[in-house]
């Protein structure tokens, strides 16, 4: 009976671990595959189209490095996460929401291109950055698709959908992280005390760690492929490639803390001399 609820207390914490860990990757991967998939190809094309509107005769060698370095960019994600924080408020209190302002991001991303047109020749005023911002910000396809995932979201919000969003919008809070950081310490100190001495939790929490690791690297990676994957088809009309690179690392952590875990258990077992056999 010890070794049962010694055994499903570890996988309870592999689950908390998890849960944590996830708390802090989750909002990452949906900016980063939002970001990509959706508002960087938008940006990048309308901002193309604002320069060759100003400048006929610029090479297309120039408007594609132009193209990659707007997509590469990290202002991509600041404008993603306003329009997803937006979409999450929509659903999640039921308040009324406009496009978010993105004049000053806009103006970094053609701010981080202007080496690139003055290496060709090509130099832009302050003015000229406006009416590129101006077409983009209040004309251009990005505000247009901000307003059809608003209404697919409104129109197609059934209940296990809003459950879904709602639980995110708690797992990125501080008090949620709180929350399940004490319960794993609590139940590492539980079964410290069923098992009657001071380090050999460390075994346990190193297995905990170890599912997780397996959880994280490779299970919900195949898991959130197909789920997500399935979720891009109902909201974008076709399939979404989901970045999971900063879970899948976390997972590589949680193998380094359970090999870490198991060799300090290692090493005080043999300083220490336990008998495994006392207690069994």
């Amino acid at each position: 009976m010890k070794h049962f609820f010694i055994g499903l207390t570890s996988v309870l914490i592999s689950v908390l671990i998890c849960m944590l860990l996830l708390s802090f990757c989750i909002k990452e991967i949906v900016i980063n595959t939002l970001s990509r998939e959706v508002v960087s190809k938008e940006i990048s094309n309308n901002i193309i189209f604002g320069i060759k509107d100003l400048y006929g005769g610029i090479s297309n060698e120039t408007l594609t490095e132009i193209k990659t370095n707007v997509i590469n960019s990290d202002v991509i994600n600041k404008i993603t996460e306003k329009y997803f924080d937006n979409i999450v408020l929509l659903v999640t209190k039921n308040e009324k929401v406009s496009i978010p302002r993105t004049d000053d991001e806009l103006i970094s991303l053609i701010n981080e291109n202007e080496t690139i047109l003055n290496d060709n020749g090509i130099y832009i005023t302050e003015e000229e950055k406006e009416k590129i911002v101006n077409v983009l910000a209040n004309e251009g396809k990005m505000g247009e698709t901000y307003k059809n995932v608003i209404d697919n979201v409104k129109k197609d919000l059934s209940d296990n959908k809003i459950r879904t969003i709602k639980a995110y919008n708690v797992m990125i809070t501080n008090n949620f992280r709180l929350m399940i950081t004490s319960i794993i310490v609590i139940l590492t100190l539980i079964i410290a005390i069923v098992k009657r001495t001071y380090y050999r939790w460390t075994y346990n929490l190193g297995v905990s760690f170890a599912l997780s690791g397996i959880t994280l690297s490779l299970l919900i990676p195949f898991m959130s492929n197909l789920i997500l994957s399935k979720l891009g088809k109902n909201m974008m009309g076709r399939t979404l490639d989901i970045n999971l690179n900063s879970m899948v690392n976390l997972g590589y952590i949680c193998f380094v803390l359970c090999a870490l875990l198991i060799i300090i258990y290692i090493t005080l077992n043999k300083i220490t001399r336990y008998n495994d056999e006392k207690y069994e």
